[in-house]
């Protein structure tokens, strides 16, 4: 049976590898490059806009139906998003800030606190994530039918901007293994119309030919 809420997972177990990877990059990023730094900083720009779509989804769709059914059971969830605005997302832009303004005695203190800042994003997103995937998760598919479930997927993207969420397929595709690249495709080929689909198994295609060769060869309509 089809979940329809599966894509939420997706798109957090891409996000777990993203800030895994974020904290990585920045503990190895070369301070002295300006244009390492930069491309870095445009990525931590472009995937903070691409979770806090994902929170603005889930603040107007999934908590407020959540309350509906149990008062007060999202709560902690929207506190964890104002959260990481203020004491995770602030702390990595101004570390950011530092680096690319800084002259070169500044900039081995700024890097160090990027790096900090980088494992705070990883271990805030790690247990928020894991909170979301084993409680609130489980309440929602418990509460909800199927039909009502996709409706909410449907409510979620169309608040999305198209390109982003174009992106976004992508994205979250590359981080997967081949088990949950099936499971990926699997789903937006049950519940896409062709033309979509179509589409985005363009995209996803391109990004990796053995990858999607892969993908064939477990989901053989595909070929």
């Amino acid at each position: 049976m089809t979940r329809p809420l599966q894509l939420y997972v997706f798109t957090h177990d891409a996000i777990l590898h993203e800030v895994a990877d974020i904290e990585e990059r920045a503990k190895e990023l070369n301070r002295d490059d300006s244009a390492a730094i930069t491309e870095f900083a445009e990525h931590l720009s472009w995937f903070h806009t691409v979770v806090a779509s994902h929170e603005r989804a889930e603040e107007e769709v999934l908590f407020p139906a959540m309350n509906d059914r149990h008062e007060f059971i999202a709560e902690a969830y929207f506190f964890d998003h104002d959260d990481f605005e203020k004491h995770v997302w602030a702390g990595i832009d101004s570390a950011i800030a530092g680096l690319t303004g800084a002259g070169n005695g500044a900039r081995k203190e700024d890097a160090m606190r990027l790096y900090r800042e980088s494992v705070a994003l990883h271990e805030h997103m790690r247990l928020h994530i894991a909170k979301e995937n084993e409680l609130l998760l489980p309440k929602l598919e418990t509460e909800f039918d199927i039909s009502e479930q996709a409706e909410m997927v449907g409510a979620m993207a169309a608040l999305g901007n198209p390109q982003l969420l174009g992106q976004g397929v992508g994205w979250m595709y590359k981080w997967q293994t081949a088990q949950q690249r099936e499971e990926m495709v699997r789903y937006l080929h049950t519940n896409l119309p062709a033309e979509a689909f179509a589409g985005i198994s363009g995209i996803l295609a391109g990004i990796n030919a053995d990858d999607w060769a892969e993908v064939q060869r477990r989901i053989p309509e595909l070929a």
